[in-house]
């Protein structure tokens, strides 16, 4: 069964699109989802597992559409300052051509919870042959993620930003692979408030690879001052690694 749906899960399968030749990549851990879709999304889904790989192709990313979602807002909000804009004015967004971004997701696979009762209530253990979610995204760690390596290297996006400070190892094989990295950096970012969250980077090549919180939860880019803080910060880094 590996065999049959390794060529879809080793593609561009649980992504979002965009433009590939963007300088801003975006890449978060799994797609969202809502449980009122699940089940739709879980049948349809274990079909295309079956067939082919999903390729990459040049799109204008949906601005408009991504501003619906709370994700989707907060990230609007961190590009709107990187891009020297005001924070506030995220809803500018919406008027981009949809070329200045890609969208991707770690794995293709999307649960709103990790318990394994959910891979076995759906079939996902008799579609994959793993036990549990857990094994299978270990398996994809060590397969899927070459692809993406590869990817990266094709071409070159000047600055990648993921979310979930959790993941980072899981975002520096994602995008160098075992031996893309030379040395990993962290710092506190502080506000005013006394929030403080962290900062990872690497440089891989010529991209220069930002690990930031989630957009949300309690120890998350939760508040306006935190994301214009990070945009602030990522914005210097891009100007330091020009320089270096």
């Amino acid at each position: 069964m590996l065999e049959k749906i390794k060529p879809w899960v080793c593609s561009f399968s649980g992504c979002d699109g965009g433009n590939p030749e963007a300088d801003i990549w975006l890449c978060g851990i799994e797609w969202g989802l809502e449980s009122a879709a699940a089940y739709e999304y879980y049948e349809r889904l274990k079909l295309q597992m079956q067939g082919s790989a999903i390729p990459v192709k040049k799109t204008d990313f949906d601005w408009e559409d991504s501003i619906s979602y709370p994700y989707g807002v907060r990230f609007a909000k961190l590009y709107q300052v990187i891009q020297h804009q005001q924070l506030a004015s995220y809803r500018n967004v919406a008027q981009l051509s949809g070329k200045e971004l890609f969208k991707l997701n770690l794995y293709p696979i999307a649960f709103n919870s990790t318990a394994d009762d959910l891979w076995h209530q759906h079939g996902f253990d008799t579609v994959t042959g793993f036990a549990s979610k857990y094994l299978f995204n270990n398996w994809c760690f060590f397969n899927r993620f070459s692809f993406y390596v590869a990817l990266r290297k094709q071409y070159q996006p000047k600055l990648i930003i993921c979310t979930g400070v959790n993941y980072l190892k899981d975002f520096l094989m994602f995008f160098a692979g075992a031996d893309g990295v030379d040395s990993i950096q962290s710092e506190i970012i502080t506000v005013d408030t006394g929030e403080k969250r962290t900062l990872y980077w690497s440089k891989i090549d010529k991209s220069l690879l930002i690990v930031v919180p989630f957009f949300s939860g309690r120890w998350g880019l939760n508040s306006d001052a935190l994301l214009h803080a990070f945009g602030n910060r990522v914005t210097q880094l891009q100007h330091e690694i020009i320089l270096s």
